[in-house]
């Protein structure tokens, strides 16, 4: 079989799978990512010559890696951001808050002084790992996440908080990346803090945002004025799907050319559209399910490469302290710091413990990876991969497996069934 038959059969598994499996693993314990994950390290062991992607040592398989991951990512973010039917408030928005402004500073953080004072990485390699692996998955949470905007079920603060920070932390996790690339080659510490203080914590966040919220309101009142007189007055049928591709894809592009956040742009926009007057319920849910479609096919066909890397030497450079430093991130630190982020919060405890618990890490964290790697030459580089690698294994399988049970036992404890 030839390399290019054998990406067009693995695509099309993938694909199948989207369409065949999440009907038949309603209500049982495996997820589609164990499964894609599993099949793609399985494959990637039989004795075929299928093409080896090695991100770590090969700059096209990481640039490749990254522009994916980073589309992935987009279209994942806007399918995030339809879901936001809460009027944005303090009181209302108030657990994603506490994961944002304080469970993931102390994340990065703690990664980055145990990578470096434990591990040994180099200061600059140690705030990459906290910045790349603070970020809970908008990709692979999508099962603790709320439903779409036609699902009427639960919109409780555990679901509801988990989709806030899986909407907003890759964005805000973006200025740590960007600290450590800064610090790779810095020679003036002060002025590198400083600079990076102002321009890529203040001022991307704050253009992000603003190109996220004016982008929202218009492509709305255009998406209206088309449906209800150009439509109309030409016979012609209202695609929603097209319509909102398109607009993910030019407000990450005008959020980035101006030099925002274009992952907070995204989900900004998507949330901003929700709240206006003119969006209906309809209309979000087709855009919804459009995003949906892409993201499944594209995150299918990921998965299967990413147990492929695992497979072939994305875990050679695994020693047993970053064997154990992944499985300390996901079970000792962010649940930690997310309980310590809800001490101020009046939440119940089962919440907060459940909350806390869905660190769920993916698809964002390669993507922040390979676009750091691209950028500068870092220290114990594939140290850093390999951790990063393992640490996305282990959720997908801990995460995968308890999510349905974690959930139910939340319900059940909070007289939800």
């Amino acid at each position: 079989m030839t390399t290019h038959l054998a990406l067009i059969l693995l695509a099309g598994l993938a694909l199948m799978g989207t369409f065949l499996l999440p009907g038949l693993l309603r209500n049982r314990l495996l997820s589609l990512p164990i499964i894609y994950v599993s099949f793609g390290f399985l494959v990637f062991n039989l004795p075929l010559e299928l093409p080896l992607m090695n991100p770590e040592d090969k700059q096209l398989d990481r640039q490749f890696m990254e522009y994916f991951t980073e589309l992935i990512v987009i279209i994942s973010l806007a399918g995030t951001g339809l879901k936001m039917r809460r009027s944005p408030g303090w009181k209302s928005w108030a657990s994603g808050a506490y994961l944002l402004g304080i469970a993931m500073p102390i994340t990065i953080a703690a990664i980055a002084v145990i990578a470096w004072g434990w591990i040994g990485l180099a200061p600059a390699s140690a705030i990459l790992l906290g910045a790349v692996m603070a970020p809970t998955d908008p990709v692979l949470a999508a099962n603790v996440q709320v439903g779409p905007p036609k699902d009427d079920g639960a919109d409780d603060e555990v679901r509801f908080g988990l989709t806030l920070e899986a909407g907003l932390n890759d964005g805000l996790a973006f200025p740590f990346v960007y600290l450590a690339i800064a610090l790779v080659t810095a020679t003036d510490i002060t002025s590198s803090l400083t600079t990076w203080a102002w321009w890529d914590f203040g001022y991307r966040i704050v253009v992000g945002t603003l190109v996220g919220y004016v982008m929202g309101k218009a492509l709305l009142k255009l998406f209206s004025y088309f449906r209800n007189h150009m439509a109309a007055r030409y016979d012609t049928e209202v695609e929603a799907g097209f319509f909102i591709l398109a607009s993910v894809l030019l407000t990450y592009a005008c959020a980035e050319v101006v030099e925002g956040y274009g992952f907070l742009a995204v989900f900004v926009a998507a949330a901003t559209s929700v709240q206006q007057k003119e969006s209906d319920v309809k209309a979000q849910q087709a855009s919804y399910e459009a995003i949906d479609q892409v993201e499944q096919a594209a995150l299918g066909f990921f998965l299967i490469a990413f147990g492929g890397i695992i497979a072939t030497g994305g875990l050679s450079d695994l020693t047993w302290q970053g064997t154990l430093l992944g499985i300390v991130i996901i079970l000792v630190i962010r649940p930690l710091s997310g309980l310590i982020a809800f001490i101020p919060s009046k939440l119940n405890p089962v919440e907060k413990v459940a909350i806390s618990y869905f660190g769920i890490r993916g698809v964002g964290s390669l993507y922040y990876l390979a676009y750091a790697h691209n950028s500068d030459n870092f220290p114990e580089i594939d140290t850093v991969w390999s951790i990063v690698n393992f640490t996305i294994l282990v959720s997908i399988f801990l995460h995968g497996l308890s999510v349905k049970p974690v959930l139910n036992w939340v319900d059940r404890k909070m007289g939800r069934v």
